[in-house]
């Protein structure tokens, strides 16, 4: 399957700057627990059956549009289209490789993963769906929520391993000298603590 290049914007008022914000990758603020990502797949379905609506479709697009109407906490916001995406100070490039989509499927009583959904340009999803790294739930490292809107976002649920980030406003991420938790002042490990591993 080929490689997945997503982007996201973070402000300087909120994000600490690359060599800091990803010391342990790019990580949530609080992410549901547990984190192995058949737990979040569970927690997920679970989200999504218990949004309103009287079918499968109408709950998933409740539940996409709570998680675009403001940021939360535990969830990871990116755009799959630069035109139009989001922009900052921080801008970065994510790339997963192997990416696999699927469309929701199952019911509104027991929505599941559905039929595998041809990705290769934007213009080919026509739904909602689910975004992993392998053929099955059981065997992926990624779960991410993909919106069919304008710019396609895709919201993940985890802690984004540093190796998937590519860039940083243009520059590699290599290129950076991202620190350790060693690094850190007790203040700082006080203040960066939530996005500390």
């Amino acid at each position: 399957m080929p490689n997945l290049t997503l982007y996201r914007g973070e402000k300087n008022n909120w994000w600490p700057a690359p060599e800091v914000r990803l010391i342990c990758g790019m990580t949530l603020y609080s992410p549901w627990q547990p984190t192995a990502v058949s737990s979040l797949w569970n927690t997920l379905k679970n989200e999504v059956k218990g949004a309103l609506g009287t079918s499968l479709e109408k709950k998933v697009a409740a539940y996409a549009q709570y998680l675009r109407a403001t940021g939360r906490p535990f969830a990871l916001a990116t755009a799959w289209t630069d035109v139009g995406s989001f922009t900052s100070d921080y801008n970065y490039v994510i790339r997963i490789p192997n990416a696999h989509f699927f469309y929701w499927g199952g019911t509104k009583d027991a929505p599941d993963l559905g039929a595998a959904a041809a990705w290769t340009t934007p213009e080919q999803v026509t739904a909602d769906f689910i975004v992993l790294n392998a053929p099955t739930v059981e065997a992926s490292t990624i779960l991410g929520f993909g919106h069919h809107t304008g710019t396609q976002e895709i919201t993940f649920f985890h802690d984004l391993p540093i190796g998937l980030i590519e860039s940083c406003n243009g520059k590699p991420i290599t290129d950076y000298a991202i620190k350790s938790k060693s690094d850190l002042s007790f203040d700082e490990k006080i203040k960066y603590a939530k996005y500390l591993r």
